[in-house]
């Protein structure tokens, strides 16, 4: 009976040992929990001096914007690519700029007839006529107007005088470049002149008179050759004078 009473009490004994330490275990182990816990708090601090503590995750756990309540928004990364410019498209243009520069300056001054008379050999635009000059077959590049020998030549417009010169088939020939864009030559004249190089003119200033010093034209009546070139290019004279 007495061992029966000992064994009971050591037993008792031994459930609350085992009490105990389990009781220390959980302690220690939600102590340990507590501290993990406090790593992973991040304080912020207001005005005041208090101070809250917000949950930052570790480096090594990512965050999902789902999980964690903030809206991500996905934007798309867009790529600009020009367009490659078709290549009749890139000629036609070309072409188009290259006609807006080689294109002729037109003339809205008026040209007054150089002489009176008529026009004896028009501007043959290109075409071989027969020189009777010299029995060939040749473009005429201005037009002859008919007038006596003596006959005083008159400025189609305003401009300067840029060159005079004796050339052995076309005479004493004065050249002036408008101001309206047209280039005019006057061949066949005098050597007696009334003008020089450089000089500025009006219009209806006298140049200088006929003459028979235009060898290549020398069987033909008494003229004047006017020859106008417009960008460059020799044009009918006559399509150009407005009186």
């Amino acid at each position: 009976m007495r061992k029966d009473r000992n064994k009971k009490l050591l037993n008792n004994k031994a459930f609350a040992a085992a009490t105990v330490l389990g009781a220390a275990a959980i302690a220690v182990a939600g102590f340990a929990a507590y501290n993990r816990t406090l790593d992973t708090l991040t304080p912020t601090t207001s005005g005041s001096t208090t101070s809250t503590w917000t949950f930052s995750a570790p480096e090594s756990t990512p965050v999902n914007a789902e999980q964690s309540g903030v809206e991500r928004e996905d934007k798309p990364s867009v790529t600009t690519t020009s367009k490659p410019q078709p290549a009749a498209e890139a000629a036609s243009e070309a072409t188009t700029e290259a006609e807006e520069v080689n294109k002729p300056v037109q003339s809205e001054a008026r040209n007054i007839m150089p002489v009176a008379g008529e026009v004896s050999h028009p501007f043959s635009n290109g075409e071989l006529v027969k020189s009777e000059t010299l029995g060939v077959w040749k473009t005429h590049d201005g037009c002859d107007i008919l007038c006596p020998i003596g006959t005083e030549v008159r400025s189609m417009s305003a401009g300067t005088v840029t060159e005079i010169r004796e050339d052995p088939l076309w005479g004493v020939c004065v050249t002036v470049e408008q101001n309206n864009g047209l280039t005019v030559e006057y061949c066949g004249l005098a050597k007696e002149l009334s003008v020089k190089t450089g000089q500025e003119i009006e219009e209806g200033a006298a140049i200088g008179k006929t003459s028979d010093t235009c060898q290549i034209e020398i069987v033909q009546e008494p003229h004047l050759h006017l020859g106008v070139k417009q960008g460059g290019k020799w044009i009918d004279p006559m399509s150009v004078i407005t009186n």
